[in-house]
Formats: structure tokens, C-alpha cells, sequence
């Protein structure tokens, strides 16, 4: 539930992010007008046909992702989108994409984010289909951490670029139309996957999304390995959902919900070989004795100090260390309790004492 409850917070974020007017812009035209430096060396306000387009865009984006379906991908599938076919060739081939695509308008979430080599990690891809047959147009966006975006921009363009006030922010934006794809700005200095990579991420997830009942017809074909969740629809950037209010007529509004998509793990979790019994691969022996699994034989243990050294900041420690600054650790309560695999006895030869660190 709470994957859930994060992708459709990011689906709303980055509604906004597009959206949403900032001094009669939205904030994305920053980011669109950096990524537009970085490819044509020119300011994009020097451009009235290029900043109409952009514009275009924005309003577009935002309205995709204010219908978009919304998935949440099993931690598995990072690894299994890394190591795609379609990833790892150089060169691919988009068949019909209106039969392939899950859906218009789209959005995946990833828990464990997609790692592509050195670039930035992948923690969502949208998509967003527009016409039809020969006209038919797909954008694509890769959105990996804020704090990430401008770590490889020039320090005055960096400065410059206002991105969005929420974790995740797009670092990559390409169009696919009459065979030709194209991506705004140097994807390197973004840290995002270029054009061909992108798409390609986008469609290993379309084809890792359904690994049963391919013979089905229609786009949602995939019921039996999909847990749909119901969740309170995210409507402000940085206070949560609204989940009271009142109408015209004093009554009581009940708030909006949205209905998320969550593919079950073991869908994607390939099941480990069968090994004949008196196999020994993987057993560590001491003089001829094996020696005890530690999934399988370890037990709880207490731990009964009560004080820890802790990060003042934990979600926002990362930033500060990366921008040079410094989180000095406070001395915080810790209750006794017992750590190990849930379901086990405790073992009371093993206790584990937190000691602060040394002033």
C-alpha cells in the first residue's frame, strides 16, 4: 500500500510540475529551457517558435498525467529491465505501439530503481501516445531523484534551473514520431539514457509487465498478475490529499481516489533451479561438517541500550552531504527490542548493546 500511495504522490507532482503556473509558467519550462541550452547553445526565450512548442508540450504532459494509469513495479524487474534484450542491443525496432502499449497515457514506479550503467537511477517512466496511425506521436520521459538533476549541469546553469520542490524530477524527454526519435537537450548532462535507450526501457517494462496470458486479446491482459489498489488521490505537491471538505450546501465532500496498479512479485521473481538432494554446491563445511544456514537456523536477539547516535536530517542527508554540508549526529532514544527473522525464538546467549559514539 504504501508504493502505491508514493507512485500516485508522484503522479500528481509531476501533474503539477507541468502544469501547474509559477509567474505564468510552469516550472517545467525551466527544465525545458536548460535542456534546450544544452543542445542548441541559444536561450530558448530567443526563440518565440521553439517556446510555443515547448509550451505545447508542457500542457500536454500535464494532461497525460492527469489521466495516466498508474503502475508500481515489483522490486525484481529493475534488475530484469537492466538486463532486457531491448535494453542491451544497440540498435531497436517499434513495432505497433498502439497494440503494445498498456495504455495512453502511463506511468511505472519503480521501488527499486532501474541502473543503466553510470547514469542516474531510473525511479519511474511515463509515456504518452498522441494521434493515431501514420500520425501517431510517443513521448517519453525518465525521472530519476531532484537532488540529481543539476549534480552534472554547468555551476551557473544549475543555479538557474528551477525544478520541482518534490524527490523525483524528469531528467529525460524524448518524442518518437514517423520513425525518427529525438530527445531535448544532452541527455549525459542530465545523467538520463539517450533517445534509443529510453524507448527501449519503456517498452522491456511493457513486455516484462505481462509474462502470462499473451494469447489474450485487448491491452489489459494482465488481471491475473496485477493487484489493483484503491488510494486517496494525491492533489497538493507537498501537503497530501485533501480528505475533507464541504460543498456549496455545507455537505460533507468525500475525496477523490485513484486506482493503482501493482504487479505481484513473484510474477517477476524467476523460480530458483532444482538441486538433486545430495548436492553440496553452496554449503560451507568445517572439517567435514556443515556448516548451519543462516536463513534457515539463525533466531532473534535483544537489543537493550537505549540511546543512539542518529542524523538530525535522514531524508534530506544525502542533499546536504552532496552540496558540502554537514549533519552532526544527536544522541536519540532507542527502546529495547529484538532484531532477526519475525517468527523465531530468541536466543538468549546473543544480546547486541548500541553504544554511542565517542564525543
Amino acid at each position: 500500500m504504501e508504493h502505491a500511495q508514493n507512485a500516485e504522490r508522484l503522479r500528481a507532482q509531476l501533474a503539477d510540475f507541468w502544469g501547474k503556473p509559477v509567474r505564468g509558467l510552469p516550472r517545467a519550462m525551466d527544465l525545458m529551457s536548460s535542456m534546450y541550452l544544452t543542445a542548441s547553445g541559444h536561450d530558448l526565450a530567443h526563440n518565440p517558435q521553439a517556446v510555443s512548442v515547448c509550451l505545447s508540450q508542457c500542457t500536454a504532459t500535464a494532461d497525460a498525467y492527469r489521466t495516466c494509469d498508474v503502475w508500481v513495479a515489483p522490486h525484481s524487474m529493475a534488475e530484469r529491465i537492466a538486463s532486457h534484450p531491448l535494453v542491451r542491443h544497440p540498435t531497436l525496432i517499434a513495432e505497433n505501439l498502439e497494440r503494445t502499449a498498456p495504455a495512453r497515457n502511463g506511468l511505472a514506479y519503480f521501488p527499486t530503481p532501474v541502473q543503466l550503467n553510470n547514469l542516474y537511477p531510473v525511479h519511474g517512466i511515463a509515456w504518452h501516445l498522441e494521434g493515431t496511425g501514420e500520425r501517431l506521436a510517443i513521448s517519453v520521459e525518465t525521472i530519476t531523484a531532484t537532488h540529481l538533476v543539476a549534480s552534472r549541469l554547468p555551476p551557473q546553469m544549475a543555479q538557474s534551473t528551477k525544478l520541482p520542490l518534490a524527490p523525483y524530477c524528469p531528467n529525460g524527454i524524448y518524442t518518437l514520431h514517423e520513425g525518427r526519435i529525438a530527445g531535448c537537450g544532452n541527455p549525459h548532462l542530465f545523467g538520463a539514457p539517450d533517445p534509443v535507450n529510453a524507448l527501449a526501457v519503456v517498452l522491456a517494462f511493457w513486455d516484462l509487465r505481462a509474462p502470462h496470458n499473451r494469447d489474450s486479446e485487448g491491452p489489459d491482459n494482465t488481471d491475473a498478475s496485477e493487484d489493483a489498489l484503491t488510494v486517496f488521490q494525491h492533489t497538493r505537491p507537498d501537503h497530501g490529499s485533501k480528505k475533507s471538505g464541504r460543498g456549496r450546501k455545507g455537505q460533507r465532500q468525500s475525496p477523490g481516489k485513484r486506482r493503482i496498479r501493482v504487479i505481484r512479485e513473484p510474477t517477476h521473481t524467476p523460480a530458483p533451479p532444482v538441486r538433486p538432494a545430495d548436492t553440496t554446491d553452496n554449503t560451507v563445511t568445517v572439517n567435514g561438517i556443515p556448516e548451519p544456514n543462516w536463513k534457515e537456523d539463525t533466531l532473534r536477539w535483544g537489543v537493550s541500550m537505549r540511546h543512539q547516535n542518529r542524523c538530525p536530517n535522514p531524508h534530506q542527508h544525502r542533499a546536504i552531504i552532496e552540496a558540502g554540508g554537514e549533519c552532526k549526529p544527536v544522541k536519540v532514544p532507542v527502546k529495547a527490542h529484538v532484531n532477526g527473522p519475525k517468527g523465531r525464538d530468541v536466543d538468549p546467549r546473543r544480546t547486541v548493546r548500541i553504544v554511542p559514539a565517542r564525543d
